[in-house]
């Protein structure tokens, strides 16, 4: 596939994706669920205008662009991580925490995340142009970054008081 056709896939799959966090959001009573289908969903939404861009480009030239070309930024996804944490726990409960309905949701997710990756990771390895090599390379780290939220997130609200000393397992343990 050429960097045109490649586009058009990953716009499709990062549209899809956005329609299922907004779902999972929307049918969710669980706070910090809520806030992380929200974010994945606006994050999937950056990722699409990006790879429309590059579409555009591609097309345009022929050729792939280049992230500074793109104005691309990379997502400090610990720091978005710690204020999605920050703002739902204020809301949250442990008994609201453990909500088994949010497992098929979380797991359809991490399953999206995993064929993006395993997508960009194919692109990836087929392509011997550096721009697109510099793309798939940065798509992968904002894919990769999801589904460690996913991650940690389901992990919490499935045993919040586990998640807090696993978490914390540093300062319990002598160093």
């Amino acid at each position: 596939m050429d960097v045109c056709e490649v586009m058009v896939v990953a716009i499709e799959m990062e549209a899809e994706s956005e329609r299922f966090y907004q779902q999972a959001a929307s049918t969710s009573s669980n706070p910090l669920a809520i806030r992380t289908f929200e974010a994945l969903a606006e994050w999937e939404v950056e990722h699409r205008r990006l790879l429309e861009a590059v579409h555009a480009k591609a097309e345009a030239t022929q050729s792939c662009p280049t992230l500074a070309e793109l104005e691309a930024e990379e997502l400090d996804m610990i720091e978005h991580a710690e204020l999605i944490f920050k703002t739902a726990l204020q809301d949250v409960d442990d008994t609201l925490a453990h909500d088994p309905t949010l497992s098929g949701a979380y797991a359809t997710a991490m399953e999206k995340e995993r064929k993006a990756i395993a997508f960009y990771q194919e692109q990836l390895e087929a392509t011997e142009d550096p721009n697109e090599k510099q793309l798939y390379e940065f798509l992968l780290k904002q894919e990769r970054g999801h589904l460690s939220l996913l991650a940690t997130t389901e992990e919490y609200l499935n045993d919040t008081k586990y998640w807090f000393f696993k978490e914390e397992m540093w300062f319990a343990t002598p160093g």
